[in-house]
């Protein structure tokens, strides 16, 4: 079974699930309502996606989105939003528990730390006084989510993968309208792709 197949269920069927794939490829997709179809659709993939291909549809998202869109979605203040302020307790030290895991697993990141282990972020990313989650505030994992995105984009999205499989909804505060939508795009373009070589090879 390819992966279209796989995925099909998780958007009710295979012509459904082809329609809707061709409506995200061409970023066409409402994913500012959390009661949306196209975001109840995008959480049911998140969830049945396999890790890898999540994976690599979120890293082409974080290298697809300008930083400084990223930058004033992220960040506490900035158009009057705070995406990470309002988190229920337990969600921001998970969100920047899979930064710091996926950092420390990015052979760039940690070259770029010279070998200081993690404590060296707090010299390389202004706003970051700590590298403990559990103690970081939301304007720290905003700074941390950026510098992430921008430098370390492989990082960024084993990260987002891993707060995805925990938590789908937890999705939209981290990346916001458009990298979730570059997000939907990329891991439609993987299900059309897989369609059209399974049919070509049939």
């Amino acid at each position: 079974m390819g992966l279209f197949e796989q995925l099909a269920g998780a958007l009710g069927g295979q012509q459904q699930a082809r329609q809707q794939a061709e409506r995200w490829e061409q970023g066409q997709g409402n994913f500012e309502n959390p009661q949306s179809p196209d975001f109840q659709s995008w959480n049911e993939l998140v969830g049945a996606a396999p890790p890898r291909v999540l994976r690599d549809s979120l890293t082409e998202a974080a290298r697809r989105t300008p930083p400084q869109e990223y930058h004033d979605h992220i960040t506490p203040g900035v158009g009057g939003t705070d995406p990470l302020g309002g988190l229920a307790s337990g969600a921001l030290p998970g969100i920047a528990g899979a930064l710091l895991s996926a950092l420390t697993g990015s052979r760039s990141a940690r070259d770029q730390m010279g070998g200081g282990g993690l404590d060296t972020l707090t010299q390389l990313i202004p706003g970051l006084r700590t590298t403990d989650p559990n103690r970081m505030t939301p304007e720290e994992v905003a700074a941390l989510s950026r510098y992430t995105q921008q430098n370390h984009p492989d990082a960024f999205g084993r990260a987002a993968t891993q707060v995805g499989r925990q938590d789908p909804g937890l999705l939209q505060q981290l990346l916001g309208n458009k990298a979730l939508m570059m997000g939907a795009a990329a891991l439609a373009a993987k299900l059309l792709s897989d369609r059209s070589r399974r049919a070509r090879a049939a």
